[in-house]
């Protein structure tokens, strides 16, 4: 069984709204270092399937049929270790 992190994010030229309230947001706290805030969704999940290829079929499947919008979204995922997913 394999632990799956995805990570999905609007493209870089789709308005990131969310983002832009909170750069404003952070400003407005003083923290003019901090610029150019994306917001986007991390999904863990688990699947059973032995080679990696059959994983990434699953995992490409699912975010394009169902966890991502893929004309204004992207994704990425990678396998993650037990010990990674604690610490994150």
């Amino acid at each position: 069984m394999k632990t799956i992190e995805l990570h999905i994010t609007l493209q870089p030229q789709v308005l990131d709204t969310q983002g832009q309230a909170l750069n404003r947001a952070v400003h407005d706290l003083g923290y003019n270092q901090v610029n150019d805030i994306r917001v986007g969704k991390l999904l863990y999940f688990t699947v059973d399937e032995a080679t990696d290829e059959a994983v990434h079929n699953i995992v490409n499947t699912l975010s394009e049929k169902l966890f991502a919008n893929t004309v204004i979204e992207e994704y990425s995922y990678k396998v993650v270790e037990d010990d990674e997913k604690e610490n994150a």
